[in-house]
This record gives structure tokens, sequence and C-alpha cells, in this order.
């Protein structure tokens, strides 16, 4: 698939209003910058939980579900590869194979949402105290990451083939 300029740019705008603004807010809605010795300091209680969860999400869309993606497919290749294989060996080596695959896909299908109940716990526990203040950050992220939606979906229909095709973006 061909990068165009106009791709790139909506990839980058995806980019900044999901993940640099959602960020950029939350860190200046529960930062505490003074003059102390500690110069830059934040409420951990869920300021950090916010953080954390929301960089875990960007790794999760960015690498795990696109590995995912690569399993299924391979998963599925090999099984049409075991109907009609005949060696014993092979058939032996592909059923090895699409086990550690197969075992990849549950573990990750898993623990990734256990691990999203168990942060929205902490994240619930830490709330309880700052709920006023972190709707209203909640409120300018949602309006963020759904202008960085549109720009995802801008970004997601621009495709152009390598050699040949619409050029309109370069």
């Amino acid at each position: 698939m061909k990068m165009t300029k106009k791709r790139l740019a909506f990839f980058l705008l995806h980019l900044l209003f999901s993940a640099v603004v959602p960020i950029a807010l939350v860190i200046v809605r529960y930062s505490t910058i003074a003059n102390t010795k500690a110069a830059v300091g934040f409420k951990i209680s869920i300021t950090g939980v916010l953080l954390l969860i929301f960089v875990f999400w960007v790794v999760k869309k960015l690498f795990i579900d696109r590995k995912l993606t690569d399993l299924k497919a391979q998963g599925n290749i090999m099984l049409a590869n075991l109907k009609t294989k005949q060696d014993p060996a092979e058939i032996a080596a592909l059923e090895k194979e699409l086990k550690n695959i197969k075992t990849l896909e549950a573990v990750f299908g898993s623990i990734i949402p256990l691990l999203f109940i168990v942060a929205a716990i902490i994240a619930f526990k830490a709330l309880e105290a700052q709920l006023v203040t972190l709707s209203a950050t909640l409120g300018y992220i949602g309006i963020s990451y759904a202008v960085g939606f549109v720009f995802n979906v801008l970004y997601s229909r621009e495709i152009h083939a390598k050699n040949g095709g619409n050029n309109n973006g370069e």
C-alpha cells in the first residue's frame, strides 16, 4: 500500500487526537507543577492509572491486535494444510505449530480482557475521590478521540496501490 501525503496526514492527525491530546489533557488536569523540590509530581492514584490504561490500550491496538490477526491467518492456513498433507512428519510439525498458535491466541484473548477488568477496578477505586474532575477530563478526551476516530476512518480509506492507481496525494 502506498503512503501518500494525504494518508500520512490522516494518520498523524489520528495519532494526535487519539494519543497525544488525551495524554496532554490528563497531564494538564492532574499534574502539580509548583516551585517545590519535586518540580513535577503526579497524583498517581488516578493519573497513573489513566496513563497506564491508555498506554496499554495503544500498545494493544498497535502491536497485539496485529499480531493476533497474523496468528489467526497463519492458523487458518495451517488448518487448510492439515487437510491436504499426507506426510506424517509434516502433519506432526503442522499440528505442533498450530497448537502453539492456538495457545498464544487463547492466552492473549483471555489475558487482555482480564487486564482491562483489573485496571478498571483500580481506576474505580481511585475515582471515588476525584470523579467530578475526571468526568470533565474524560469528556474532553472523548471529544478528542472522536476527532481522532474521524481521521482514522479517513486514513483507512486512503488506499492506493504502490505501482499505479490514483496519485492525487503525492
